[in-house]
């Protein structure tokens, strides 16, 4: 019988191993996850868990029974210790799994550059995470939030729905222009402070003091900021120690696949930790929903019949953020022109193309003018091609 190892049970993973089982693969999976929950989607941590106090049942992807009735060996709270690609032998720190095929989906944890901080001080990637900072929300008067990008902002303004006092520290010059382009990034940073958050520009912490408890943030030009809780959101690092010594072609961005999504003979990598190339050989890693789903499809689709399929829609994030849906398609970084179709807080669009092409898109709600960005930007669409857009029929 034919067997898949899955090492990662968050949303690549179990897309990985739903996709199997429904392309008719009949062969033994085993899904490995080292957290004790059942797996769950994660986008809701730094939303509906800070803010409305959602429940870990509400965010699981399926029922303990799902997996037993699709014959998965699900082992949750278990860690991959190392990988032998040649053996095809996988070691955990509770034995061994052997496979015909191996799929890396171990994600990524919160980089956090101050270990040494007192308690209060906080990141956050997991359930676990989010109910410590949803605790400490509940007795916190003034959040420090170090980092101004996505998931920064959301924390911010869930930390808002709640009444705590908030300021951001951001090492750019206007939060999200690294996302989003100079052209755009002040109207979402002008959405914050509409909503009472204190944005600190160009500035970097170079403390974090306290006794007991985490008492001030030190900024780098000697400003100190008092506080009573501390969030970290400044990246993340792919979980790829465990591939130490396995032969893979692994760096700091995470394991290298081609445009398929194959690692090497019968390994297999998608979601947060991997690096696929794109049609033109180009290495990315995209830290997204949508592109940890798709390179799960798409690698399930190859493993069943040895296939060469790539991902070839347009990628897609969303950020939920002080009643607003900001929307990012495609690429929003490598432009040469911006369009603004509005530039309002409540109806901000942007198209970005380059050499002409549209290339990328940042939507705010205006489900409409998304969808149809999707489209164009899938399909390579000449700026020239593209209709004027009324937003007020978006």
């Amino acid at each position: 019988m034919r067997t898949v190892a899955v090492v990662g049970a968050a949303l690549a993973g179990v897309r990985v191993v739903k996709g199997l089982r429904s392309n008719g693969f009949g062969g033994a999976i085993t899904l490995i996850g080292d957290e004790p929950h059942l797996p769950y989607d994660r986008p809701p941590l730094s939303k509906g868990v800070l803010a409305d106090n959602t429940g870990i049942d509400t965010l699981a992807y399926h029922a303990r029974t799902w997996f037993d009735d699709n014959a998965i060996d699900l082992r949750l709270g278990e860690s991959a210790t190392h990988l032998d690609v040649d053996a095809r032998l996988l070691t955990t720190d509770a034995g061994t799994v052997q496979f015909d095929d191996i799929v890396i989906a171990s994600g990524a944890r919160a980089r956090n550059p101050f270990l040494d901080a007192p308690p209060g001080v906080f990141t956050l990637r997991t359930f676990d995470d989010a109910v410590r900072i949803r605790d400490a929300f509940n007795s916190a008067e003034h959040v420090v939030i170090i980092g101004g990008g996505f998931i920064g902002l959301e924390v911010a303004s869930a930390a808002r729905t709640r009444g705590t006092r908030v300021t951001v520290v951001e090492l750019a010059k206007i939060p999200l222009s690294r996302n989003v382009g100079e052209d755009v990034a002040p109207t979402l940073g002008e959405l914050a402070r509409s909503h009472g958050v204190d944005l600190i520009c160009e500035r970097v912490v170079s403390a974090i003091e306290g006794g007991s408890r985490v008492e001030r943030v030190v900024l780098d030009d000697g400003t100190a900021i008092a506080c009573d809780a501390v969030i970290v959101g400044v990246g993340a690092i792919p979980n790829t120690e465990w591939l130490k010594n396995s032969g893979l072609d692994v760096g700091p961005a995470g394991v290298l696949c081609d445009s398929t999504g194959r690692a090497g003979p019968h390994v297999w990598a998608a979601g947060d930790v991997s690096v696929w190339r794109d049609s033109a050989g180009e290495p990315h890693r995209h830290e997204h929903w949508t592109s940890a789903t798709e390179q799960a499809r798409v690698v399930a689709h190859n493993i069943v019949d040895n296939g060469n399929r790539t991902v070839d829609s347009a990628s897609f994030v969303w950020s939920d953020q002080f009643g607003k849906r900001i929307s990012i398609v495609g690429d929003t970084t490598g432009h040469d022109t911006v369009r603004l179709l509005s530039a309002g807080t409540d109806d901000l669009a942007a198209l970005y193309a380059r050499d002409g092409i549209l290339i990328g898109a940042c939507v705010v709600d205006q489900l409409r003018l998304v969808l149809r960005s999707r489209k164009w930007v899938g399909a390579a669409t000449l700026t020239s091609e593209i209709p004027e857009w009324d937003l007020a029929d978006a």
